[in-house]
């Protein structure tokens, strides 16, 4: 009998394609979010609850049946968690141990915290970077990530919650929006398609890792599967740069867009590349990437059919 599984947050970009997935192998999910999904109708076999993270009886009463919680909710990125750091605490680490607290009131059997594979480690001289690499962050976003991280494995100490910690890198794919300050590759694909200059922060040379979406997904739910404990990178293994991302783009689009090279962030990782020798040898199988080129082809065919640009 497949686990219940509770996704906390589980009607964003992540969350959307980890519910395809987990409801392709005949898991029963529940989705607690703010919202519906932004690009796709509710699906009459999901349970969802909307509300609140602050709303303490709407999440335990969401947990009810529950055993396995996915919690992906966040309301930063890294170039917006410095504008108010207090807020940043109180919206994402005191709603995350709260989420934590009701899991362990609730007898839930495992929470799976989805951190970050770049915001955590910060900027790393040692590439590809391994899962006990020094974790030493240049944002309150991925300070937040970190303490969580901690926080998490503080209860299984405490209380004996198990716990599967996914530091990704990049995501990218269909259904990945393109309004917020992040997302390099959706975004240069909407400006693409409106002719509009592609903006650049630095010279473009810095190379990080972008796994696409249904990777991510994958892998995932195989750690799932394997009934998995610890923490974990989940990425391509390689580095790709802002450039190379520009010229694949014009490439499968058949376009030759303007660039604007803007001064760089201090927020902004300068290059991460992820070691993903630990699932491979956990997971024992080699798993077949999807290349960066096919991943932006789809993510252009999903945007270009569903008509979002505006």
């Amino acid at each position: 009998m497949q686990n219940k599984i509770l996704i906390i947050g589980g009607n964003g970009f992540i969350g959307s394609h980890l519910i395809d997935g987990l409801l392709e192998k005949d898991y029963k999910v529940r989705v607690f979010d703010i919202t519906l999904e932004k690009f796709r109708k509710p699906n009459s076999k999901i349970d969802y609850r909307i509300s609140y993270q602050n709303n303490i009886y709407d999440l335990l009463e969401a947990m009810i049946g529950i055993d396995i919680v996915i919690h992906l909710a966040g309301t930063t990125v890294p170039s917006s968690s410095n504008i108010d750091l207090i807020a940043d605490v109180n919206n994402n680490l005191i709603t995350s141990l709260n989420i934590l607290n009701l899991c362990v009131r609730q007898g839930i059997k495992k929470v799976v915290h989805f951190s970050s594979g770049g915001a955590v480690y910060g900027n790393s001289e040692v590439l590809p970077i391994e899962e006990d690499h020094k974790k030493n962050p240049i944002s309150s976003y991925g300070i937040i990530k970190s303490t969580i991280e901690s926080y998490v494995q503080l209860h299984k100490e405490l209380y004996g919650l198990d716990y599967l910690i996914i530091r990704p890198s990049n995501p990218y794919g269909p259904r990945q929006s393109h309004t917020h300050a992040q997302g390099v590759i959706s975004t240069f694909i909407q400006n693409a398609y409106r002719n509009e200059p592609l903006q650049i922060f630095g010279n473009g040379t810095t190379r990080k890792d972008y796994i696409y979406i249904k990777d991510l997904v994958d892998i995932t739910i195989k750690l799932l599967e394997f009934n998995s404990i610890g923490i974990f990178n989940i990425g391509s293994g390689k580095g790709t740069s802002v450039n190379e991302i520009v010229q694949t783009i014009n490439k499968t689009m058949n376009l030759k867009t303007e660039v604007i090279y803007s001064e760089e962030r201090n927020y902004d990782v300068k290059n991460f590349i992820l070691n993903i020798n630990k699932i491979r040898q956990l997971l024992g199988f080699d798993f077949e990437f999807t290349s960066l080129e096919n991943g932006i082809n789809l993510t252009k065919e999903w945007i270009f059919q569903n008509r979002i640009l505006n």
